[in-house]
């Protein structure tokens, strides 16, 4: 495929998002596991969980599901003026004996995405505990069968085979829904978060209604619909000062970006964004990186609303954010958050336009790493 179609073909894909603020806002917050201290960079306490669903029950905050976020994005119908969703990765067997009984308590919808070939091996749930889960309520989500880094491509692999293995991956995991469910999802979350423009349209092509990543992020009305954003509550960030200071945020609504795909080529790499958010106060923008890098916002003076956004050294590490901070005119923080990826193979790679972007250790025991962000 050619980067010519690629980009037609995202270009279809991310519908004209338009010069007005956006409508509704739904403030994402992704979860792993709970009260599993062995795994600290993707585990919260029940404790804190529960305070954090305590938080949005006082606040009288709307949580949806993600599939009905999915559902207003498509059809274009309006999200709460203040909402929330909340989800869950990789299905591990404390979501159903830690989190799901104080999710029972205060009664709010929860998806679950669900990687099929570890279902039933050690710590994750088994098809009878989704089959329960599902039949109590619980929004199943396609998170692969595999759980595999889908923008590397293999060792000799093109990128038609590349494309093949992705779909029977993504098709795997649809039959094993419907034949141990009953049903098929029609919500994707990339596996680590990860994806590229080629991903994006398998999953357009296989009838998918949107899907998840983890760059963070307030999700509205003109988010890009197969990339949208989730703040992570796993180690650090698993705080209920950090909770309450993700749902304080408002989306800072970026018009068109370049590039959209988040694979690395040169690092640092620039990003430029067309900005019109009449909410916020443009003169001064914070720019974060990750790894204690710094990164700059600046405007592009012979194009008004543009500005070029790049780090001070090269990122570190596979996966990397920018991430800017605007004040709003009306007090309160605007969010936006670029996801890099630095794939050891890439697949793909082709370069887009710019344009539009919508509709596209003291507990004693052991310390190990989790692999699942």
């Amino acid at each position: 495929m050619s980067k010519l179609i690629v980009s037609g073909l995202i270009l279809l894909l991310l519908s004209a998002a338009g010069q007005q603020l956006c409508a509704g806002q739904v403030t994402t917050f992704i979860y792993h596991r709970f009260d599993e201290t062995r795994y600290p960079s993707t585990n919260i306490s029940a404790e804190i969980f529960s305070q954090q669903l305590a938080v949005l029950k006082q606040q009288n905050i709307k949580v949806l599901s993600l599939g009905e976020v999915a559902r207003r994005l498509a059809a274009e119908e309006p999200l709460p003026d203040k909402g929330a969703a909340i989800c869950i990765d990789d299905a591990f067997s404390s979501f159903a004996a830690v989190a799901m009984p104080i999710l029972r308590e205060y009664g709010f919808p929860v998806t679950l995405f669900v990687n099929t070939d570890a279902v039933g091996t050690r710590g994750y749930l088994s098809w009878d505990e989704l089959r329960q889960l599902s039949d109590e309520g619980v929004e199943i989500g396609n998170h692969t069968a595999t759980h595999d880094y889908l923008v590397d491509l293999q060792a000799g692999e093109s990128l038609s085979r590349w494309k093949q293995r992705v779909e029977q991956d993504i098709a795997k995991a649809e039959n094993l829904y419907a034949e141990q469910l009953g049903q098929v999802p029609q919500i994707f979350a990339y596996p680590y978060g990860e994806y590229n423009p080629e991903l994006m349209q398998i999953l357009q092509e296989m009838g998918f209604t949107a899907a998840f990543a983890q760059q963070s992020g307030v999700i509205h009305s003109d988010s890009p619909r197969f990339a949208l954003p989730r703040f992570p509550m796993g180690g650090p960030y698993a705080t209920l000062s950090g909770f309450k200071s993700k749902l304080a945020m408002k989306p800072l609504v970026v018009a068109e970006e370049n590039p959209v795909n988040p694979l690395v080529v040169d690092n640092p790499p620039v990003l430029t964004l067309r900005i019109e958010d009449s909410a916020v106060d443009l003169r001064q923008i914070n720019c974060f990186a990750q790894g204690g890098n710094r990164c700059q916002a600046e405007p592009i003076v012979e194009q008004p609303g543009w500005f070029k956004v790049q780090a001070d050294q090269p990122l570190t590490g596979r996966r990397n954010k920018y991430t800017l901070t605007v004040r709003g005119k009306q007090g309160g923080w605007h969010w936006y958050s670029h996801l890099w990826v630095q794939a050891k193979t890439p697949a793909g790679g082709a370069e887009l336009p710019a344009g539009p972007q919508t509709d596209t250790g003291k507990t004693g025991q052991p310390v190990l790493l989790d692999q699942r962000l």
